[in-house]
């Protein structure tokens, strides 16, 4: 019930899905430059030796919402994504997307563990 009506508040111009899907396919465009494209960013060494794009499973790790931060000057969403091997179930790192109140994103993050 309060989960209903924070997200009432917060989520005015974007649902928490579709900030959800947003971040889904932002990371599917980066995985897919890694994997199968020019690696602008040159992340393919900071994934485990030999993973394929097909190895790389995928899960909501969390939807924060941030009033007061350090690091942003407004508040803000942060939407959270686990990246996992599949074979071995090992966490290979965090990708997070940052959007502000108006649901645009204010920044990009990529944690690799």
């Amino acid at each position: 019930m309060i989960s209903e009506k924070i997200e009432s508040i917060i989520f005015q111009n974007k649902t928490k899905d579709q900030l959800i899907e947003n971040t889904l396919a932002s990371l599917s465009g980066l995985l897919a430059d890694v994997f199968n494209g020019n690696d602008v960013n040159q992340l393919k060494n900071e994934f485990p030796e030999k993973i394929q794009i097909e190895d790389v499973g995928i899960q909501l790790k969390a939807v924060a919402v941030y009033l007061n931060s350090k690091e942003f000057e407004v508040p803000c969403v942060e939407i959270s994504i686990d990246l996992i091997q599949e074979k071995t179930q090992y966490e290979i790192g965090t990708y997070s997307l940052i959007f502000d109140e108006n649901c645009e994103q204010i920044d990009e993050i990529l944690i690799m563990n």
